[in-house]
């Protein structure tokens, strides 16, 4: 790999893991702190030759009203001058990826598409994300309370509002649920809008990908041995169609991408 090799300043959007190389752009939600790996821990286990950005969530409150079609021009109108070798998705960050490759391919040679545990981004999860916000504070709040905002979250997913009002509504609940929490274990009031500015950024991230589509029939996965994740989530006979190719390898969500299997699969599926 010798051409499109790029060591520049990184354009607003994106965030660099690695550098130089040829470009190769990541698209998730990390924050510091998931017990779930990270394309950071990917990207220290690849060999050299590769330049990686990671897609960068806009700032706390700029994503309100934001639909997918605008994170997707975010991100890919950043990257309008710049030759990508590849797109990388994780989870239903995949979403995201899928579309901005087809961005890219509009204007250069198809970049690879290389995605690992792809899945759509669903109401469900939101409500997941929320019951786990929820019971991160539940030492410090009253058994009634926990019982008050999990039904609160309950409710509001099975009213089907659009995924952004949706995504709104349990941003307001997680404020209902931090700011008393930190209130009695003495943290301040820049902690309560830190813990619930991550949550409405995250849970529009992903309210912005449920209308997009979640198909990658040029796509090469790279899937876990966790039941219900990724391919995985799909009944086997509904597969077809959904990636050019998929491998399976014995390693759980979470370690997906610490493992040094995964960082073999990817790096040949980068350098094929």
């Amino acid at each position: 790999m010798t051409e499109n090799l790029v060591e520049q300043a990184v354009p607003v959007g994106w965030t660099a893991l690695s550098q130089p190389g040829e470009l190769v752009v990541a698209c998730d939600f990390a924050s510091a702190g998931r017990p779930i790996a990270t394309f950071t821990d990917l990207v220290s286990l690849l060999p050299p030759g590769f330049s990686v950005w990671e897609s960068a969530p806009p700032a706390f409150g700029a994503e309100s009203g934001m639909d997918g079609a605008a994170h997707v021009e975010r991100w890919a109108g950043a990257l309008a001058t710049l030759p990508v070798r590849a797109v990388l998705g994780f989870c239903s960050g995949s979403v995201y990826a899928g579309m901005i490759a087809d961005r890219i391919a509009a204007r250069q040679p198809r970049p690879r598409l290389v995605l690992l545990d792809p899945e759509p981004a669903t109401p469900a999860m939101m409500l997941d994300f929320y019951r786990e916000r929820v019971n991160r504070f539940a030492s410090v709040l009253a058994p009634d309370e926990v019982a008050a905002a999990l039904r609160a979250g309950e409710d509001s997913v099975a009213a089907s509002s659009p995924p952004l009002a949706l995504a709104a509504r349990l941003r307001d609940l997680c404020h209902d649920v931090v700011a008393p929490a930190c209130e009695r274990v003495g943290l301040p009031g820049s902690r309560v809008t830190e813990f619930v500015g991550l949550a409405g950024s995250y849970l529009h991230w992903l309210a912005a990908a449920i209308d997009l589509p979640a198909r990658w029939p040029t796509a090469h996965a790279v899937n876990c041995a966790t039941p219900g994740i990724g391919l995985r989530s799909v009944p086997p006979a509904d597969r077809a169609g959904l990636v050019a190719s998929a491998r399976y390898l014995d390693v759980s969500h979470t370690d997906l991408m610490r493992s040094p299997l995964t960082a073999r699969a990817v790096a040949d599926l980068l350098t094929e």
